[in-house]
């Protein structure tokens, strides 16, 4: 689902000069075909071991010993030429806690020290929550292990309840910005695929 939501907003940060590298725990198999399935533009690398999580301090310790699992997390790291610095960090405690689009943008503005700063909070509809629920469990909750039928029921109310938390944290970050000072431009549908899928609030601000 997050690597669906960095999707919609790879290209507003790859006109920033940002590169998404993404990793997860599964074979370079699942991911290639996770990639394809949702479409992504960037990078899907496989971490089996978790060798990478664990050197980023996002490794899930409490997990049994055969299930070596990262947690969700996100950072933002100069390129070589600047010495690959960590800039900015996330490790959330639950797959739940991420990082929104949104919020990363205004990191990554903040950090070219852009003063003039505009930025947008996606908030999807219905239809599309269905659709990423379904999407995601295709094959159904496929990471991991194939669950028994009546546990693929139960797991897709879960997604619902997890994606519906995804749409609150949204307009949360759409009071945060208005709290601290954000002009709100716009409201705009969004549209995929000639569909209407969510609106999306533009905000500005100058920063002194």
């Amino acid at each position: 689902m997050h690597l669906t939501q960095l999707r919609q907003s790879y290209f507003e940060f790859k006109a920033l000069g940002v590169e998404f590298v993404t990793a997860a725990n599964d074979t370079p198999e699942v991911n290639q075909e996770l990639r394809e399935r949702l479409d992504l533009p960037f990078t899907l690398l496989s971490d089996i071991d978790a060798e990478v999580a664990r050197k980023y301090r996002a490794f899930h310790e409490n997990e049994p010993r055969d299930r070596k699992i990262a947690l969700t997390s996100m950072f933002l790291i100069d390129s070589a030429e600047h010495d690959r610095i960590v800039r900015f960090e996330y490790v959330g405690p639950t797959t739940r806690h991420r990082v929104p689009n949104s919020r990363l943008l205004e990191e990554i503005l903040n950090l070219r020290g852009q003063r003039e700063q505009l930025i947008s909070v996606l908030v999807p509809g219905e239809e599309e929550l269905l659709r990423q629920i379904e999407e995601r469990n295709n094959p159904p909750l496929g990471f991991y292990r194939q669950p028994p039928k009546e546990e693929i029921e139960g797991s897709a109310v879960l997604e619902r309840e997890v994606l519906g938390q995804m749409v609150m944290s949204q307009y949360e970050e759409i009071h945060r910005y208005m709290r601290e000072g954000w002009r709100l431009v716009t409201v705009l549908p969004e549209t995929h695929a000639s569909e209407t899928i969510g609106q999306r609030y533009v905000f500005e601000r100058v920063v002194r």
